[in-house]
């Protein structure tokens, strides 16, 4: 008996040791985590939002928690410096781990969720099942008239099949496949995620567990099938038994793209399924559903916005609504909101456009003399290179300084529809971090339109 005593007292020792050794080493790595942040964050940001976060290193779920006292200061910390805190602690950080910025009561009973991490992540366990009927002003989906009706189907999950769902970048279309997600017993993944998840699953030998995972839920959501690699053709076949799952009538799935179905890089076979799906294209919204959307926010983030204020940022932040949510975000972090115009103006000016509208007609002037194009035929089939780049900058310009829709720019530039108009504002878009002559040749063109 004296032995084991002896024994389990060793035993108890080594435990001490071993913890104490932990301790120890996650302390030297939160040194280094505070001395990476505090080179690269500004030093009266991590001084005052970054300093006094609690902090806890959890290896069940691969996560380094950075918590902060409520929501509304951790969602302003995500909005300024979220990637940029990921990017500095990467190299740090042991492998395969990530970090997670959450507020005290979000983090609560965080530490249940690692032993679920083999085949999907903490992040894509199934959210809160809430009752379809009841849904709050703060929870209503805003979108344009003609698509309301449609929209409140969804959410009453009256469909079976699939739901394809696409629009450019900030209108909603994850908000919206969140709300439908929260009302049945569902998953949602990046495309991404997707991948990664099943070529895990395939090296471990856990595909079949993946698969079952996956094809027991109610609703799937998909975001981001515009990164689907045609190369990847195993990907896509699990891609294509799900999409198959769904036309059966066996689960409900939502796919969401920037681009229409027919410019998704999948192959013949999953475009083919694409067009059994039921498409929802989401766009900007206009002035008065904007100030809508403002007063939603507003109300969700507890600040208080008057009428005039919110009429007065909706006309001045249009395109893409997630511009919408930064303004609130950083006007909720003032004690007491100026109602100057001046001040707002100052503070938001990065998020607002120019009060004057640019003339279409002047962007096509001004991009075809830059190019020696006549302005006929950015309407025709031509295919030259100077023609196809007067095109693209003239629907880029059209977008995002004269404010027109994706639709209008198809008519004026003779296009069938506007999934092409979209392509050719993606394609530049992408061009620009590759081309820096085209870049620059933008910016000149856009100090032109300007002025003029």
């Amino acid at each position: 008996m004296r032995k084991l005593n002896n024994q389990l007292t060793v035993e108890k020792l080594k435990m001490a040791e071993m913890l104490a050794e932990i301790d120890e080493s996650y302390g030297q790595l939160w040194a280094k985590a505070c001395q990476a942040l505090s080179s690269h964050l500004p030093g009266l940001f991590f001084e005052h939002f970054i300093k006094p976060l609690d902090h806890s290193l959890d290896s069940s779920s691969g996560n380094l928690y950075l918590i902060a006292s409520d929501d509304k200061r951790i969602a302003h910390i995500e909005m300024k410096y979220g990637a940029l805190i990921r990017e500095s602690l990467a190299p740090i950080l042991p492998s395969g781990f990530g970090v997670r910025l959450v507020s005290r009561n979000s983090h609560v009973g965080d530490g249940a969720h690692g032993a679920s991490a083999k085949a999907i992540s903490s992040s894509q366990q199934d959210s809160p099942i809430k009752d379809p009927t009841k849904r709050s002003k703060a929870e209503e989906f805003i979108s344009e008239p003609s698509q309301e009706v449609r929209i409140q189907s969804l959410l009453e999950l009256s469909w079976k099949g699939m739901l394809y769902i696409f629009g450019p970048s900030g209108t909603g279309k994850s908000h919206l496949s969140r709300l439908i997600a929260e009302r049945c017993r569902s998953i949602s993944l990046s495309m991404e995620e997707f991948m990664v998840g099943f070529a895990s699953a395939s090296r471990e030998g856990t595909l079949l567990e993946w698969k079952k995972e996956i094809h027991s839920k109610e609703l799937v959501v998909l975001d981001d099938l515009q990164f689907l690699r045609q190369k990847a053709v195993r990907t896509r076949e699990q891609l294509r038994a799900l999409m198959d799952s769904a036309l059966q009538g066996k689960i409900r799935l939502i796919l969401l793209a920037d681009q229409s179905a027919n410019q998704i890089d999948g192959g013949a076979d999953l475009r083919s399924r694409l067009l059994e799906a039921r498409p929802l294209e989401l766009t900007y919204l206009d002035e008065p559903l904007r100030k809508k959307l403002l007063l939603q926010m507003a109300h969700r983030g507890d600040l208080e916005l008057s009428e005039d204020y919110a009429s007065f940022l909706a006309a001045r932040i249009q395109g893409d609504h997630r511009k919408l949510q930064n303004a609130i975000h950083r006007l909720s972090m003032v004690q007491d909101l100026p109602s100057d115009p001046q001040w707002t103006e100052h503070e938001l000016s990065d998020l607002m456009d120019s009060r004057d509208q640019v003339d279409a007609h002047l962007v096509l002037d001004i991009v075809c003399k830059f190019y020696n194009v006549h302005p006929d035929l950015l309407s025709s089939s031509a295919r030259d290179r100077s023609v196809v780049r007067a095109r693209h900058l003239s629907a880029y310009f059209l977008y995002h300084l004269a404010g027109l829709k994706l639709g209008e720019i198809a008519r004026i530039l003779g296009r069938k529809d506007h999934s092409a108009v979209l392509y050719g504002i993606r394609k530049t878009e992408s061009l620009f971090a590759q081309d820096l002559f085209l870049k620059k040749q933008a910016a000149e063109l856009e100090n032109r339109i300007r002025r003029s």
